[in-house]
């Protein structure tokens, strides 16, 4: 495969789910930074490299806001990034250190292993719910979405009774034909809970960031962020994980045989979610230069974090699915400063996860071929997953 001469758009550097792109492994092979044409038809650089992502993640020059928002590249019109563009404005690293350090001490150890009680009992409620319906079971609405959204709202302290509603509201929020009226009305409800946590403050993610924000307007938006990465980014493992698991009957029955697998397991279903477009948008605070390129300050910057994770140079065999490979440093949560704060959230949903479906739905399987998992119509409901649909029988 060849890489075109002209620009690439990035529409054409997605990946079929649990498949291939060979213009993407072809442009990584040839080097690890491009110019490329974003869905909005500016342009922006395109990073596939481990370690020139290492290398920028560990760069105060990079940043996620823009210092003018409204003269900023964008990737898409979807207004999160809008809002991520906009945070921080001339001091972006104070705001980031600020957010992270009122965020780390809900996502500690300590926090986990009580949490964990909660997970596993959502978790096999899930389980029960699905097991309750008629088949075949599409596991995207009915599993893999909620599981993520209420483990997320234990920890940010989300009121129960508004959790079926909040889904809801992001499920509208991510569709292309409802994203605007549904992207206001979510802000709106977000904006209402933050007002409700100054009033009803609890040891929880809201009540915290509301104590030492300003305007509930960006209360909101750090929720908006936290459910972006913490709820669709998450459900999208978990999607692509199971799917994984049930088109590869040997590492099925090597982790069934070995539950001691597990957690290499996660790390490695995580690295190879998919192979190319996990774009994260950034800006260059000021002139830099990485893998022979040289950025300009205010110019937009995509990493991508899968791409890099398929990386033969930073990994051994990297198409091999090899749940003993150690060390795994792969960069499915980001790297340095930037590195997720709710990575360990997400490892504890993903284990439990598996293990749960593997023990209690031993004969689960797809009801559809593997290449019907990506439905182009049903991906314009989805915000980052490459996954459209996931029905099943057992």
């Amino acid at each position: 495969m060849t890489v075109p001469k002209e620009l690439p758009a990035l529409e054409t550097l997605w990946s079929p789910v649990l498949g291939d792109n060979p213009t993407l492994r072809a442009m990584l092979a040839e080097k690890p930074i491009w110019r490329v044409r974003t869905h909005t038809g500016e342009e922006s650089w395109l990073v596939l490299g481990a370690a020139e992502i290492r290398e920028l993640m560990l760069d105060r020059r990079l940043v996620r806001s823009h210092p003018s928002p409204t003269d900023a590249s964008r990737l898409t019109d979807n207004p999160v990034f809008e809002m991520v563009a906009s945070m921080g404005g001339d001091d972006p690293h104070t705001v980031h250190t600020q957010m992270r350090s009122l965020l780390i001490p809900f996502f500690t150890q300590k926090r986990m292993t009580a949490l964990r009680p909660r997970i596993e009992s959502i978790v096999h409620d899930a389980i029960d719910h699905v097991l309750g319906q008629p088949q075949p079971v599409d596991l995207l609405p009915t599993f893999v979405l909620p599981v993520p959204l209420r483990a997320l709202c234990e920890v940010m302290g989300v009121p129960e009774e508004e959790r079926e509603s909040l889904g809801e509201l992001l499920s509208r929020a991510y569709r292309d034909d409802e994203q605007s009226s549904g992207q206001t009305e979510l802000f709106g409800h977000l904006i209402d809970l933050a007002a409700w946590k100054r009033q009803n403050p609890a040891d929880d993610v809201i009540s915290t960031v509301a104590a030492v924000a300003d305007e509930d307007v960006m209360v909101a938006t750090v929720m908006y962020m936290l459910f972006v990465a913490g709820h669709e980014s998450v459900s999208s493992h978990i999607g692509t994980g199971i799917a994984r698991l049930l088109t590869r009957p040997d590492l099925r029955s090597a982790l069934v045989d070995d539950p001691g697998l597990l957690p290499g397991a996660v790390e490695e279903l995580l690295r190879t979610a998919t192979v190319g477009g996990a774009w994260q948008p950034h800006y260059a605070f000021e002139d830099l230069e990485v893998g022979g390129e040289h950025i300009r300050t205010g110019e937009l910057v995509l990493l991508d974090f899968a791409m890099a994770n398929h990386d033969p140079r930073q990994f051994a065999d990297p198409r091999v699915v090899d749940f003993h490979r150690s060390p795994n440093q792969h960069l499915a949560f980001a790297h340095g400063a930037w590195h997720c704060v709710g990575a360990p959230l997400a490892r504890m949903e993903l284990a439990t996860v598996y293990s749960a479906l593997l023990s209690r739905m031993p004969t689960l399987s797809l009801a559809v071929s593997p290449d019907q998992l990506g439905d182009p119509e049903k991906l314009k409901e989805r915000l980052s997953s490459s996954l459209a649909w996931l029905p099943v029988t057992w």
